[in-house]
């Protein structure tokens, strides 16, 4: 019996009587298509990404989800028998994750694989864990406006390695490959339409001035307001983060935007290995733009300085994992 066979008949047992949303063992075969894809040499040595991301809709996750860690385990270790039929090594026990893409509809998939180095793959690793445990999903409240930055408390730190981990991962280490970027459009936030109180003509009179003015000019203005209105201009964008190696602008069209990877929970999707799925939110308050970042693994930086909250000025240099832009507001 082949590894695909095998493997099909494992993931079968995960989910019993249920029903797969779709094909395991096609998602196993764009695995494997995509390591040996973006195999890289390294120091001479065939080095296999080890970091895997499946695609998958957001109806297929509520189906998916209580069986998460056994379908990445099971994805694992096909990838790793893979590997070792065609001598490939990675840089660490490799890493599966299942994130939500909002464009793909019930039963379709998609999966891509990226190389990493091993201390990056550790801490996707504890990410991972901590996300699975629900620690990503809790809302954070939005930064009161402050005067100055503030500096994370842990600048530059590295989280403390879990021991288990430890001798999980080989000391070496590969080159990171250039990622490609991936932006979600914006969906401009609904504004409420504020709703006047409903006066009578008398009671403007006697308002006297303006309102008296205001009530002589009813009549025309209903008239007015059962023509048809002019279709209105499309939104400007409150603010734009412009990528300074490609030069791609992502347009922020309300007052709160999430940077991060998880396409389900972001508004900046960035294909960044270094990035967490909620990274970093830019909050506008009217008058001004903050950023906090979201206890990301690799922390976010402005103008080279990591940062726990700051406010943002017109041309400051954001940098998220290996991903850096300029802000214009």
């Amino acid at each position: 019996m082949n590894f695909l066979n095998i493997f099909e008949d494992r993931v079968a047992g995960i989910f019993g009587a249920a029903q797969a949303p779709f094909s395991f063992k096609k998602l196993a075969k764009q695995a494997a298509r995509e390591m040996e894809d973006q195999t890289l040499v390294i120091n001479g040595v065939n080095t296999a990404p080890a970091l895997y991301t499946v695609l998958i809709a957001a109806d297929d996750d509520q189906l998916l989800a209580p069986y998460y860690s056994q379908l990445a385990g099971e994805v694992t270790e096909f990838v790793r028998a893979q590997a070792e039929k065609k001598r490939y090594r990675f840089v660490g026990t490799p890493l599966v994750r299942f994130m939500i893409d909002p464009s793909l509809k019930p039963g379709k998939f998609s999966v891509f694989a990226e190389n990493v180095d091993a201390p990056t793959l550790a801490r996707l690793y504890e990410e991972e864990r901590a996300y699975l445990k629900g620690a990503s999903g809790k809302a954070t409240p939005a930064p009161a406006p402050m005067p100055a930055c503030v500096p994370s408390p842990a600048a530059g730190a590295v989280p403390v390695a879990n021991p288990a981990l430890d001798a999980a991962f080989s000391p070496a280490s590969a080159q990171v490959a250039g990622a490609a970027e991936v932006a979600d459009p914006f969906a401009p936030a609904p504004t409420p339409i504020p709703v006047p109180q409903t006066m009578t003509r008398e009671q403007l009179a006697g308002m006297g001035g303006a309102a008296a003015a205001t009530g002589a000019g009813i009549a025309a203005a209903g008239a007015a307001h059962m023509a048809p209105a002019k279709p209105s201009a499309p939104a400007r964008p409150l603010a734009q983060l412009v990528d300074v190696v490609t030069g791609d602008t992502y347009e922020l069209t309300s007052a709160r935007a999430t940077v991060g990877r998880e396409r389900s929970v972001a508004d900046v999707v960035l294909r960044d290995p270094n990035v967490s799925r909620r990274h970093a939110e830019l909050t506008f308050t009217g008058s001004d733009w903050s950023i906090e970042d979201l206890n990301s693994t690799n922390g976010t930086m402005v103008n080279n300085r990591r940062i726990t909250r700051c406010p943002l000025r017109n041309g400051d240099v954001l940098t998220f994992g290996l991903s850096t832009f300029e802000f214009r507001g």
